[in-house]
């Protein structure tokens, strides 16, 4: 029997940082100042579609979404967010949270495929980090 080991795929780890494991997903951050934007990954092996994963696992990860959102929301006060499953480039199921603002580089359009020009130093990186785990506690 080939048992399939669950990893995060490269393309994930070398472009954001690592947060923590959530209940199903680990949480990373893409490392965009201007638009907050984190990333959960379920973590079940060869899952590549919301669709592979069961119902329990599909209700837990909207729950971990909107943690995220409510937490870019209560932080951030976007405009508007975005919630997206592209997978285009990386085929591992992930999701997308992220806040947009109307003077934002990619407004009104897409912002997949616009690279960011203001990301956030360590400092600040630990300071979400914090804020992000007492708003969850």
């Amino acid at each position: 029997m080939n048992v399939v080991k669950f990893t995060v795929d490269p393309v994930i780890e070398q472009n954001s940082i690592f947060i923590k494991n959530m209940g199903l997903s680990s949480l990373y951050l893409k490392n965009d100042k201007e638009n907050p934007w984190f990333i959960l990954v379920p973590r079940k092996a060869g899952a590549i579609e919301i669709v592979d994963l069961n119902h329990e696992e599909q209700s837990i990860l909207m729950e971990e979404v909107t943690i995220i959102s409510e937490f870019l929301k209560s932080h951030y006060r976007p405009h508007k967010l975005n919630i997206g499953s592209l997978g285009n480039i990386v085929q591992q199921l992930h999701l997308h949270v992220i806040a947009r603002y109307p003077t934002d580089r990619a407004w009104p359009g897409p912002i997949w495929g616009s690279p960011t020009t203001q990301e956030f130093d360590s400092n600040e990186i630990e300071n979400l980090k914090s804020n992000f785990f007492e708003f969850i506690e």
